[in-house]
């Protein structure tokens, strides 16, 4: 029996490392502002980014040494009115105006272990911003009013299930993406009815599957289940989200702007994360095993991956999903960062410690093999046995003496027909599996 595929903790520690260096050596501090931007060889940092790029840290159970300085660029760059806009963060092109799609993932990165005591009150403000502008339908869309949609709906649920905050607005939008989705699959589209994607499906199955009772067992299964058939390993985009567009109009001052959004999104790491997140599909099939590799594999040498509408630019973007898609791998699968896990068949794997001797796994499965082999063969190897006693004895007693050659060739009688006999049966057995 041989391995169908298998994984190294050491190599998927190694590219995460490899990933978080990337965010190491492109950290910006430009006059008081500390973290990245979108493209992260741009060298001023921007309000969602700095917060992405705390995520992956987080994620990935690394602590980074500059998470006070980003954090106090964060807290700066928070909205302080005595309007609806209080406590939101903008991004860059929205001029102060605030947008779920940045407060989302400032709640989320203030929300992480050691950076919830710096940001502790702005924390909660930017939950009540959250809370603030949820629709009337119960969905989220940039802000309060403007259509409501999936991703925001499902990213500003983790925001608000991460902080510990907004238990009402959350039943209301548990009970929003349930009714939105697919009227034929267990699969979500960008907006309720639209035909699903594995980008929009990740998210609202991450956000559901944090809440106990949203969905039953069985739903989430056959979510996951929906999500693992549409993986492809190697391919992180699928075609109708490599790019969520959309218009975002705004603020600015006394002129009413129009902001156009383009979030660029890796349904397949997105997909892998929650169904490794969500732990009711087994994690031990070939499929997740490829999908985990091929990240891997597709790593570039900066430590980032492809963005595909500007392949040749480092994106924070082309990060976080991947980071994420990893650290889930490594926790859902091997038992330390140092693990191999050895794929024998679905549902079955051979996982050790890559301190101990490196032969274990290979003595393990020839062990099995052997084992295999002689219990798909043992009416064989019980005709043989008795052939070769039956052989044997008249032989011991020629040479002893104690028999003649007649009485030698005599005896062989029976094991010669043992012999025809397995021949006929070899012969038997041959033509059946041909027909077969």
């Amino acid at each position: 029996m041989r391995a169908t595929a298998e994984l190294s903790g050491t190599g998927l520690t190694a590219s995460i490392d490899h990933a978080l260096g990337c965010l190491r050596h492109n950290f910006r501090t430009v006059r008081g502002a500390a973290g990245w931007y979108h493209y992260l060889d741009d060298p001023s940092p921007g309000v969602t980014a700095s917060a992405v790029g705390l995520f992956c840290f987080s994620v990935a159970g690394v602590r980074f040494e500059r998470t006070p300085d980003v954090v106090a660029y964060l807290l700066s760059q928070q909205r302080a009115s005595d309007d609806s806009t209080d406590g939101g963060w903008s991004v860059r092109t929205t001029n102060g105006f605030p947008i779920a799609e940045a407060t989302s993932w400032v709640v989320r990165a203030l929300s992480r272990p050691g950076t919830g005591v710096l940001g502790g009150e702005a924390l909660a403000r930017g939950a009540e911003w959250l809370r603030a502008n949820q629709n009337v339908d119960f969905g989220w869309g940039s802000y309060l009013g403007q259509p409501s949609r999936v991703f925001h709906t499902a990213l500003n649920m983790l925001a608000l299930q991460e902080s510990g905050a907004g238990t009402d607005a959350l039943a209301g939008a548990q009970r929003w993406l349930i009714d939105g989705q697919n009227a034929r699959t267990p699969a979500w589209g960008p907006t309720p009815g639209a035909e699903p994607t594995m980008l929009h499906t990740s998210v609202a199955l991450l956000a559901l599957s944090r809440t106990p009772g949203a969905l039953s067992a069985n739903t989430m299964r056959q979510t996951a289940e929906w999500l693992l058939e549409r993986i492809e390993p190697g391919i992180h985009v699928e075609r109708s989200t490599t790019v969520e567009e959309y218009d975002v109009p705004y603020a600015d001052g006394d002129i009413q702007a129009v902001f156009q959004n383009s979030l660029p999104h890796f349904a397949g790491p997105l997909a892998l994360s929650a169904i490794l997140s969500t732990g009711v599909v087994d994690p031990l099939q070939k499929k997740v095993f490829d999908s985990v590799n091929a990240i891997m594999d597709t790593q570039l040498e900066g430590g980032h991956w492809e963005l595909p509408r500007s392949p040749m630019r480092p994106s924070v973007w082309a990060l976080w999903p991947f980071v994420s898609a990893l650290s889930s791998a490594r926790s859902a699968i091997l038992s330390t960062p140092r693990a191999k896990a050895a794929l024998l068949f679905p549902g079955c794997a051979i996982v050790q410690s890559e301190d101990v001797a490196q032969d274990l796994t290979r003595r393990l499965l020839i062990q099995n093999a052997l084992f295999d082999w002689v219990r798909n063969r043992k009416v064989v190897l019980a005709l043989w046995l008795v052939a070769a006693v039956t052989t044997g004895v008249p032989v011991a007693l020629l040479l002893a003496g104690k028999f003649s050659v007649k009485d030698f060739l005599t005896a062989l009688i029976f094991p010669v027909l043992l012999m025809v006999f397995q021949v006929i049966w070899d012969r038997r057995a041959a033509r059946a599996g041909a027909s077969g």
